[in-house]
């Protein structure tokens, strides 16, 4: 079962847009992901182009990374913004002349 819920829509002048979630069953592969059958949130953010009363473009964001992190999986391989913000890693600085 599959569930989706807009957290907020918007509109103006020619652009619409929603964000929110979906949760779903993780019961097929996904990702290269072997089920789990863990229930996970799926985090998106949804943009229209509408010219004339029809859709001309769509652009469609999901967070990948974070449905793979509830799967058990690190799509960053340990070098996300995470060790950054523990202090393991040091972001870095322009080369000063």
């Amino acid at each position: 079962d599959k569930v989706c819920i807009d957290e907020a829509r918007l509109y103006m002048g020619e652009w619409a847009a929603a964000f929110g979630r979906q949760e779903a069953v993780h019961s097929g592969t996904f990702m290269g992901i072997e089920p789990t059958g863990k229930t996970v949130e799926i985090r998106y953010m949804d943009f229209w182009k509408v010219v004339d009363g029809k859709i001309v473009d769509n652009w469609v964001m999901v967070d990948f990374p974070h449905v793979m992190a509830q799967l058990g999986v690190d799509a960053f391989n340990g070098e996300g913004w995470e060790a950054y913000d523990r202090g393991e890693r040091q972001a870095p600085r322009p080369a000063s002349e």
